[in-house]
């Protein structure tokens, strides 16, 4: 059963929920995912994990963002296909607008 999206929020169109985990590198992603990616579409879940909903696949999303990084860094992108959220951390509507 899909959830109802909360008054207000409007769904958006394709794409998948993705995760970029750049070790050290937060700030570096977040700076360089608008180029490619609406902002809109972008959270910085904490730490060093960033939340994206982008229709580019996840191997795309990291041979692009990979120029970005020097020898020795790394980078890890998870697409999601479920996911359950729990705590204030975490931006339940903007989730449920990218329909999950």
């Amino acid at each position: 059963m899909v959830q109802p999206v909360p008054e207000g929020v409007s769904r958006i169109g394709p794409g998948t929920l993705k995760c970029v985990v750049a070790p050290g590198r937060a700030d570096g992603v977040l700076a360089a995912l608008p180029e490619r990616v609406d902002t809109a579409d972008i959270r910085q879940l904490g730490g060093d994990a960033v939340l994206v909903h982008t229709s580019l696949e996840a191997a795309e999303l990291r041979d692009w963002l990979s120029g970005y990084f020097g020898a020795g860094e790394s980078l890890l992108i998870v697409e999601f296909e479920k996911w359950s959220a729990f705590g204030k951390g975490v931006d339940r509507e903007w989730l449920l607008a990218r329909g999950h």
